[in-house]
């Protein structure tokens, strides 16, 4: 930059120079022109010396020659000009230095008119020589070079200042990408270049962006696949430790199923030897118990849930538990929950019901029993349902041995005698039910079971508007009417024969529920329950040992004991039940012929071949009916009878003889042993008939007509 300027300088002075040279040398010979016809010498001469004094620029000698190089007119020339000769003609203006100054040269133009010269005068003959002074001035273009200079410098450190921050970042940029590419090569995520860059690296952004993100991409499907591979890998050691477990499950079930056959064989054998000192229907019944047992507990696996309403359920289970009660001379009580009333449990039948019949002769076991309390309570809190059942006895209390027994999960101990704790323990681990014992010596006991269990609400039954319950010595007041409420919107209470007799002359019920107390004032009661029979429902229960005295003395239907809510649900809230008859014949054909002919009427038809068969349904279900085959293979037919009528269930049941002849004297064996009736073989249309009219009066209680 410098060099160019003083370059620029230095031509432009030359330029400048030559103008002003040009214009003080056409400006001198202006002058000078008309001097060249003078002859006087020296005024020529102070003439010249004169213009050159006031000359612009610094002029040394002036000299006017001819074109033959003769000195015409001049001032003081150096001694080398006096003979000057030009090396070429001088024809136009021209410049040369000389001895430290500038010679001009220039002709006298023969196109301008010189008035002081004559026509004679040929001016163009002559050239004018002019010798200048050199003068030089640093300080023209010195200072211009010297500011270029510093401002050349002062850019040239901010370039370079430039220059050094580029290269700082290139270098910051590049160990950055440097930094970022290591971090890929280690194998870390989320390696992305967020920063900018600068224009040179800009490019390797998104490439390196982008093998991020690959890489990003590669980890993340190497790690899944990774991780399906470890997946595979514990699936398949969980599969292999389930198979291992399986096996040796079904090792362990092998060997206790083979120790339970064991068992039960050396049960059986046990029962073999006891059956001398047995009488033969106590040998068949602990006999067919065992074998049941060892029945149900290896089919547990086909169990399937039943939904059933417990009241239902309890009722018609009540015929059994009563039985086994009144065998045993033990009085029962029941209670139940509201909440039996307003849902379905979704439970197996078959195991419910075997735990209730074994839980009852698991507590009557206890010496010196005389009571036995009942409970089947659903407790529904949200979604969360749970049925407690549980027993209460007096006495002395179970055993140490039964107690054992019952908390443990194993049947292979059990005696030939203790097949009820057998079907405990197997409904028990059916029903997944939870079991608390409490057996204090000389107070009683309570077993108590929780099942987890699912119920389905049912339509809510239309209440009656007002019903009266009396109880005095049959359980608790406010436990029996709560249990009730779902049935009545509105229900009295009380325990005084006399506050029944004003509550019900004060106010009109839909239904009354008599739990009737010790037999006293037997005609006060008649004359108030045959008023209260004229004008609601009527439902009278009273105590097994009291029971006849209650029937003779008020003349109407009187129900044993224990109540259940399942014998007063309003027939719109449950489906009217057909009539059980029960078949009992050893021909097949007969059987046959039955089923033909029953097939079209509302009966529910069970048959059976053999004496011993029929008491153990009879005992298993309760019938309306009972047509009864006299010659059996096993028991005779009047035996089955007697027998039937022992059981409290059936003391009221028609037995209807079933015999190809009869004779007075067996006709009066018939009645005799218990019978109703005499239906002679074959049967045909007629004596059919007289069949289906027992059955309706069985389901209308009227049966002793």
């Amino acid at each position: 930059m410098m060099l160019f300027t003083g370059l620029w300088y230095h031509f432009d002075s030359k330029a400048q120079q030559r103008l002003q040279l040009e214009q003080v040398t056409a400006t001198l010979q202006l002058s000078i022109r008309p001097l060249l016809n003078n002859n006087d010498a020296d005024l020529v001469k102070a003439q010249l010396n004169h213009m050159r004094f006031v000359s612009a620029l610094p002029l040394r000698s002036i000299a006017v020659y001819s074109r033959g190089h003769r000195l015409e007119l001049s001032t003081e020339l150096p001694d080398s000009l006096k003979h000057f000769s030009p090396e070429k003609p001088v024809s136009d203006f021209s410049m040369q230095p000389f001895d430290e100054g500038v010679l001009v040269l220039k002709p006298f133009s023969n196109t301008t008119k010189w008035p002081d010269l004559g026509e004679s005068a040929i001016p163009d003959q002559y050239y004018l020589l002019l010798l200048f002074e050199k003068v030089t001035s640093h300080s023209v273009w010195l200072i211009p070079v010297i500011l270029m200079g510093v401002l050349g410098g002062i850019v040239l450190i901010l370039f370079q200042n430039n220059l050094a921050q580029l290269f700082q970042r290139q270098h910051t940029d590049v160990s950055l990408l440097v930094h970022k590419l290591s971090q890929l090569r280690g194998g870390q995520n989320n390696v992305n270049v967020n920063e900018d860059l600068v224009l040179e690296l800009a490019a390797l952004k998104p490439a390196i962006n982008a093998l991020a993100a690959y890489h990003q991409d590669t980890v993340f499907a190497a790690k899944q696949l990774s991780e399906q591979q470890h997946q595979k890998i514990d699936n398949a050691e969980q599969e292999n430790v389930l198979l291992q477990q399986q096996y040796l499950s079904v090792q362990q079930q092998n060997v206790a199923i083979q120790q339970t056959v064991q068992n039960r064989l050396q049960v059986l054998m046990q029962l073999q030897q006891q059956q001398a000192e047995l009488e033969y229907s106590d040998y068949l019944q602990a006999l067919n118990a065992q074998l049941e047992l060892f029945q149900l507990e290896f089919a547990s696996q086909g169990v399937v849930n039943n939904r059933l309403k417990l009241t239902d359920f309890v009722y018609e289970l009540l015929p059994k538990l009563t039985a086994w009660s009144n065998d045993k001379h033990i009085e029962l009580q029941i209670f139940e929950g509201a909440d039996n009333l307003r849902y379905q449990v979704e439970v197996p039948e078959q195991p419910l019901a075997l735990l209730l019949q074994s839980l009852m002769q698991i507590a009557s076991r206890a010496p010196g029993i005389t009571e036995l309390i009942l409970r089947v309570e659903l407790n529904v809190v949200g979604l969360n349902a749970t049925l407690h059942i549980s027993i209460t006895g007096s006495g002395e209390g179970i055993t140490a041995r039964t107690r054992q027994l019952l908390t443990g999960n194993d049947t292979r101990p059990l005696q030939w005698h203790e097949s009820d704790i057998g079907f405990f323990i197997v409904s028990k681990r059916l029903l997944n039910a939870e079991l608390s014992i409490q057996s204090l010596e000389g107070l009683g006991c309570t077993i108590a079971l929780s099942l987890p269990i699912s119920t389905v609400q049912l339509d809510a039954p239309i209440p009656v508007k007002r019903a009266l319950y009396f109880g005095s010595q049959h359980g608790d007041l406010t436990e029996r009417t709560r249990a009730i409420e779902p049935l009545v919107s509105s229900i009295l209470k009380c325990s005084d024969i006399a506050d029944f007799s004003l509550k019900y002359n004060k106010l009109a019920f839909d239904f009354v529920l008599v739990l009737l107390p010790e037999p006293a004032d037997l005609m006060q009661w008649r004359t108030l329950l045959d008023e209260l029979r004229e004008h609601c429902p009527l439902y009278c229960y009273a105590l097994p040992s009291q029971i006849a005295v209650w029937r003779e003395a008020l003349q109407q239907t009187v129900y044993q004991t224990p109540f259940c809510l399942g014998s007063i649900q309003p027939s719109t809230t449950r489906e009217e039940k057909q009539p059980r008859l029960l078949v009992v014949d050893d021909n097949t054909t007969n059987l046959s012929f039955v089923q033909v002919l029953l097939k079209d009427h509302p009966i529910e038809l069970h048959t059976a071949s053999c004496g011993t068969a029929a008491l153990q349904m009879c005992q298993q279900r309760n019938f309306d009916v009972v047509l009864l085959d006299i010659q059996l293979p096993d028991i005779s037919g009047t035996e089955v009878a007697r027998r039937l009528r022992q059981l409290s269930e059936y003391q009221t049941t028609p037995i209807l003889a079933f015999t190809a002849h009869a004779l007075e004297e067996e006709m009066h064996s018939f009645l005799q042993a218990g019978m109703n009736d005499v239906i002679i073989k074959p049967l045909d249309v007629a004596k059919l008939s007289q069949i289906l009219e027992w059955c309706s009066r069985s389901k209308t209680n009227d049966v002793n007509q």
